[in-house]
Formats: structure tokens, sequence, C-alpha cells
């Protein structure tokens, strides 16, 4: 989920008012290059390409790219590369040589479980990177391999990556996690993604509709439906809530 993560990451900045610049430096995955730009041109960032196959010369030049063009930073979004792939390992090096970048990120999977962790300490050893995004944590909690990476390499989560779509990249709070895995709900990150999502305004109106008792049309339930789905669901709104948890299965899966 690199590609995708650099995408999620460049989106969060964006609504931050930073001007961003992806740059596709993934030469080796068949059509890496084109998921970037398809991505990028989702969410309205741009993307650098380059020519030929040399990553280290591309992530070079989108730095030129993005002086020239006054972009605020660039997210280089590498290969995926195994510990043992010396080649691929090496690539990553001369990549953080050529461009000396801020901050180097990790994007784990949060569904590889502890296997993770020989992965972790290598990349730690050779790179040196600065944090870990976790992808794929959108499922049931999973917490064992977040804190086996902060146990061993001592490098911090900073994000995680909570469903498939390009504004479902969030900072790493401890405590929330901790709590959804413990079934006590997250209500902090309910509240803020309902203000990033809810227009306050309309909101405002259907709640005077409610207390007024006026109608509530069809038309007004198709627009709640609509800013349910902005927030990813019912499902996703129910599990940030003190003891969903504790639903059974068969209740959960009527949830539509």
């Amino acid at each position: 989920g690199k590609t995708t993560a650099a995408a999620k990451l460049a989106y969060l900045l964006k609504s931050q008012g930073k001007n961003p610049l992806l740059a596709a430096c993934d030469v080796h995955r068949p059509a890496a290059a084109d998921q970037l730009e398809t991505l990028g041109s989702e969410i309205g960032v741009p993307v650098y390409r380059g020519d030929g196959k040399d990553a280290v010369a591309i992530a070079s030049q989108a730095i030129q790219e993005a002086v020239d063009h006054l972009n605020d930073l660039v997210i280089v979004d590498t290969a995926g590369r195994l510990q043992i792939d010396e080649e691929m390992m090496e690539e990553a090096v001369a990549i953080k040589r050529a461009v000396k970048p801020d901050q180097i990120l990790m994007v784990v999977d949060a569904m590889t479980g502890q296997d993770i962790v020989n992965v972790v300490s290598t990349f730690a050893e050779r790179v040196d990177f600065d944090g870990v995004i976790m992808s794929k944590l959108d499922g049931d909690a999973r917490g064992g391999a977040a804190l086996s990476i902060r146990q061993i390499t001592g490098k911090p989560i900073k994000f995680l990556g909570v469903g498939e779509k390009t504004d479902t990249l969030e900072p790493f709070h401890p405590d929330r996690v901790a709590s959804r895995i413990l079934g006590m709900g997250d209500v902090l990150s309910l509240i803020e993604n309902l203000e990033r999502s809810v227009d306050r305004e309309k909101a405002e109106k259907m709640a005077q509709k409610f207390k007024k008792g006026d109608d509530f049309t069809l038309e007004d339930f198709r627009e709640q439906l609509r800013e349910m789905k902005k927030m990813g669901g019912m499902m996703s709104m129910l599990e940030k809530l003190p003891g969903a948890k504790n639903l059974p299965d068969h209740v959960k899966n009527q949830v539509d």
C-alpha cells in the first residue's frame, strides 16, 4: 500500500494548506507510475515521473521540479523491497544519499503480523527511517505488530491507513488505538471525522427540522446517507463508539 499511502499523505498535507509534489520512483513494479498519476489527478496533486529507469535520478529531478514550480515538499514513492534483496536495499540507501530527505517513512501492512519485526529491524539498520505508516488498519483493531515495531526499533508510528479512499490516513494516537483494541471506542477520532466530513450548516438545518417536527423527507434521508458515506459508512462510525465491539457479529453483519 505504499503508492496509495503516498497519495493519502499528499492529500492530508494539501488539506492542511501545503502544496506537495509526488515523485514516481518505483521503477520496478509495472504501472506503478501510472497508478500514482491516477491518484494524483484524483486529489489534484502533480506527479513527477521523469524518464528512464533510474530511481535515484528521478528522485533528484523531482526535487528540482519542486523548486522550479514552488512546491512546498516532495513525497518520493519508492519501490517495495524485501530485506534480503541487497540490490534493492542499496537503491533505497542511494536515494536517501541523493535527496537527503527530512523524513523517511516505512509503510507496513497491519495484516502482516509479527513477521514484520524482522523486516523493520533490517530497514532500521540500513536506511534508518524516521517513522512508520501502518496501512490496512480498517478491519479488526490490530495492535501487536504496532507495539512490536515501537519496542524493537524505537521508531514511532506516525500515521494509520484506516480505509481505501485517499482521505483515510490519520495521525497515530497511541491512547486512541489502545482504546479501540480494548473495546472502549474512539470518540475523539469520531468527532474529528465528523468535523472534517460533515457540512455544519446543513447539519444544523437538519437538527432544527427535527426539533420543529417538520416533515423529514426522502431527500433529507438521502442527504443523511451521503454524509454517512463520507465518514466511511455506518460500521466505521459504530466501531468508534464505546461498547460497539461487544455487539454480536450477526447484528454487525446486518448493518449496510
